[in-house]
C-alpha cells in the first residue's frame, strides 16, 4: 500500500493511513461497510502523480485501533475529521465507495472541500433499504460475518471478490478485513446504517454548490438481481435532485468500481481538479 502511518483521534486510538505521494492536494479515499483502506489500491495507484492520494482503515480494520461504543455515521465522520486535521492540505477531494459515500458527503459539511467522488453509494433513495428483508438479512449478517472471521473464512471470500487486484494489495485487503476486530467493527457499523440513512432523508443534501461526481455500476453483480437497478434509479434521483452532482455511468462494473474501474474514479478526480 505504499507509505504506512497512524494518526492519533481526540479519544486516544490511532489510526492507519496508506499513503501514495504527497502533494498541496489531498485525496481521501473513505472505504465501504466492512472493507479496510487496502481496497483503494489500484485507484490510489491511478490517482495524478501531484496529489497526496491516501485511504485509511477504518477503527477496528487492518492496523487501526478498535473503538468502544456505537459505530453510527457520526462516530465515523469523527475519524474521518482527525485524519483530514492531522494531513497538512491546500486543497481536498473526498472519496467515497458504497457506504463511505455517506460518510464523506456528511463529513463534507464540516470542512472545505474541491470536491466528492461518490463510487457506487449507499443511497437512502433506493428503498431495499428499508424493507423487512434487509433488516432480516442485516441481522442474518451480524451473526454469520463474526464467524467466518473465527473460522477464517472471510478473508478466503474477500480474496475471490478481489480477484482483479494486484496480489499484493489483494493479500493486505484479506489481511485488513478478516480479524475479529474487522468483523466487530462491520457488525458495529452495519447496526446503525437504517438510522442513519433514514437521517439523511430528513436532512437532505446540504452541500448546493460543492461539485460532486457521482459514479453508478450498470452490471448486475452476483446476488444483486433487481436491486442494482432499483441503486441505479437512486443514484439517478439523488443527482436530478441536486445541481451540483453529475451522474456517471461505471459500464465496466457493478458495485466494486474502485477495483474494476480505478482509472474511471481516477478520471473524476482530476476532472474536479482542473486537470
Amino acid at each position: 500500500m505504499g507509505q504506512d502511518s497512524d494518526v492519533r483521534t481526540p479519544d486516544g486510538r490511532t489510526l492507519r493511513l496508506h499513503s501514495r505521494r504527497a502533494g498541496g492536494t489531498l485525496v481521501l479515499c473513505e472505504a465501504g461497510l466492512g472493507a479496510g483502506g487496502a481496497s483503494w489500491g489500484s485507484v490510489l495507484e491511478a490517482l495524478p502523480e501531484e496529489v497526496h492520494a491516501l485511504a485509511y482503515d477504518r477503527a477496528g480494520y487492518g492496523s487501526s485501533t478498535p473503538a468502544p461504543g456505537a459505530r453510527d455515521l457520526g462516530a465515523l465522520i469523527t475519524d474521518l475529521l482527525a485524519v483530514v486535521d492531522a494531513v497538512e492540505h491546500e486543497r481536498l477531494i473526498l472519496v467515497g465507495h458504497s457506504w463511505g459515500g455517506p460518510i464523506v458527503r456528511t463529513a463534507a459539511q464540516s470542512l472545505r472541500v474541491d470536491g466528492l467522488v461518490l463510487v457506487d453509494p449507499t443511497d437512502e433513495h433506493a428503498d431495499l433499504y428499508f424493507e423487512e428483508g434487509s433488516e432480516t438479512l442485516q441481522r442474518l449478517s451480524a451473526g454469520l460475518i463474526p464467524v467466518l472471521a473465527r473460522l477464517g473464512l472471510l478473508g478466503i471470500a474477500l480474496r475471490a471478490m478481489g480477484v482483479d487486484l494486484p496480489g499484493a494489495v489483494r493479500a493486505a485487503l484479506a489481511r485488513s478485513i478478516g480479524t475479529a476486530d474487522a468483523a466487530a467493527a462491520t457488525v458495529s457499523e452495519l447496526s446503525d446504517l437504517q438510522t442513519d440513512l433514514r437521517a439523511l432523508l430528513e436532512s437532505g443534501w446540504g452541500l448546493e454548490g460543492v461539485p460532486a461526481r457521482l459514479l453508478s455500476g450498470v452490471l448486475t453483480g452476483p446476488g444483486e438481481g433487481e436491486s442494482r437497478q432499483v441503486l441505479i434509479a437512486a443514484h439517478r434521483q439523488t443527482a436530478r435532485t441536486n445541481p451540483s452532482v453529475t451522474f456517471v455511468e461505471a459500464t465496466g462494473s457493478s458495485h466494486l468500481v474502485p477495483v474494476t474501474e480505478p482509472q474511471l474514479v481516477a478520471q473524476q478526480v482530476r476532472e474536479l481538479l482542473g486537470d
